[in-house]
C-alpha cells in the first residue's frame, strides 16, 4: 500500500539517462544536511569586492559511542567525536538576523546544502573547503548557557 506512492516518488527524483546524445534530460538531485549543534564563535560578516556580504560562523556537532564489552548492558567507556562545521549565510534577511542573534555557545538548528570550493591562501596555495550554505536557522537556546 505503502510502496506505490514512495516509487512515484523516486520515479520523479531518479530519471534514467538516455543514450541519446540529442536528447537532454535534466534529473532531480538533492543535496539537502541538518545540523544541530553549537555555535563555536560569534559571526562575521564579510564582503569581497563586488560580491554580497555573507556571515559566517562556526558549528560544532558531536558523535557519541559506547566502546566496552557489553555495550548492551551501558557498561563501558563512553567516547565523543566533535566535528567543527563552517556555515555561510547568504541570504539577505537570515543573513542580517545570524549576524545578531547568533552567538558563541548558542544552540542552533540549521538546515541548507553542502558546497565544496577552492580558495588561495596567504601563502599562494591552493586550499579545498567545505562549508555549509544556511536556508534556514533555528534559535533553540538562549544566547549562551548562564556562567557559574
Amino acid at each position: 500500500m505503502l510502496q506505490r506512492p514512495v516509487c512515484q516518488v523516486l520515479q520523479r527524483l531518479v530519471r534514467p539517462v538516455s543514450t541519446d546524445s540529442m536528447s537532454l534530460v535534466l534529473e532531480r538531485s538533492l543535496n539537502r544536511v541538518q545540523l544541530l549543534g553549537r555555535v563555536g564563535q560569534d559571526p562575521v560578516m564579510r564582503q569581497a569586492d563586488g560580491r554580497n556580504p555573507v556571515t559566517i560562523f562556526s558549528l560544532a556537532t558531536n558523535e557519541m559511542w559506547r566502546s566496552g564489552e557489553n555495550e548492551t548492558f551501558q557498561t563501558g567507556d563512553i567516547s565523543q567525536k566533535t566535528t567543527w562545521h563552517r556555515v555561510s549565510v547568504f541570504r539577505p534577511g537570515l543573513r542580517d538576523v545570524a549576524y545578531q542573534y547568533v552567538k558563541k555557545g548558542a544552540r542552533v538548528y540549521v538546515e541548507g546544502k553542502i558546497d565544496y570550493g577552492e580558495y588561495t591562501d596567504k601563502n599562494n596555495v591552493k586550499r579545498q573547503a567545505t562549508t555549509i550554505i544556511a536556508d534556514n536557522i533555528i534559535f533553540l537556546s538562549d544566547n549562551v548557557r548562564e556562567k557559574t
